[in-house]
């Protein structure tokens, strides 16, 4: 979401302790840079609430107060030599606080720094004061706003975002497909192998057990024959010494 700003109120506490509104202005085609947001930023007379019992008045402070939909209620309060001043500004949530406080500090406070609007702010009613600072409110705004797309043009970018993810995860799914496929390939090319290398085992293993065999066989019939040859020889000799032979 990026940071435009949405509004700005400025505001007074009174004697009374109340917050009373000094002017305000609010982003051009507000409806327009809304339209895709399921919650609206506060009107003025909400925002006036919320300083009211949210906002310490009676030091220099700043802060910011979360709001629903995104939003977010920046304010200034100065103690200014002329009337305490609440400088306030609903923006997005892209804005942070230090950029706020420099749009609020160096932007909107300058609009009181005319001696004849600081001589009757003090003394004015709610909004009277306000057809002469709401053009500089809505100027400052404006070029605020200008380095942000539109909500048009922020919702074509927030599609394409969409659609690239969209597009990335499908590249990324496919990519795990082919990668998954060429580990099956290599599963099946490794599983052959060793079909392969069992059968050649096998055969090689047959080979070798022939051939001890055919040892084995080989060197059974040539012991078999020297016992043989000294068999007969004893015999013979037995036969020679008792004169059969």
């Amino acid at each position: 979401m990026p940071g435009r700003v949405m509004s700005v109120v400025l505001c007074r506490p009174t004697v009374s302790g109340d917050i009373m509104p000094v002017a305000m202005g609010t982003c051009e085609n507000i409806d327009d840079a809304t339209k895709y947001s399921d919650v609206k930023p506060p009107d003025d007379s909400e925002v006036i609430k919320l300083i009211r019992s949210r906002v310490r008045t009676y030091f220099n402070n700043d802060g910011v107060i979360e709001l629903d939909g995104g939003y977010h209620l920046y304010f200034v309060v100065v103690i200014e030599t002329f009337s305490t001043m609440v400088y306030c500004c609903v923006a997005e949530n892209g804005m942070d606080q230090t950029e706020a406080n420099d749009f609020l500090n160096s932007k909107i406070r300058t609009i009181m720094a005319s001696s004849n609007i600081q001589m009757v702010v003090a003394q004015s009613n709610p909004y009277d004061l306000l057809g002469i600072l709401q053009p500089d409110i809505l100027k400052f705004i404006k070029q605020h706003n200008d380095q942000f797309p539109t909500a048009h043009q922020q919702r074509m970018i927030d599609i394409r975002r969409q659609v690239e993810d969209v597009r990335q995860v499908m590249a990324d799914n496919v990519e795990r497909i082919m990668e998954r496929g060429e580990r099956l390939e290599n599963i099946e090319n490794r599983s052959e192998a060793l079909r392969t290398s069992t059968i050649s085992f096998k055969s090689t293993a047959r080979r070798v057990q022939r051939h001890f065999c055919q040892q084995n066989l080989k060197w059974t019939l040539i012991l078999l024959a020297v016992i043989a040859v000294i068999v007969t020889a004893i015999v013979l000799t037995i036969l020679h010494k008792n004169g059969v032979i």
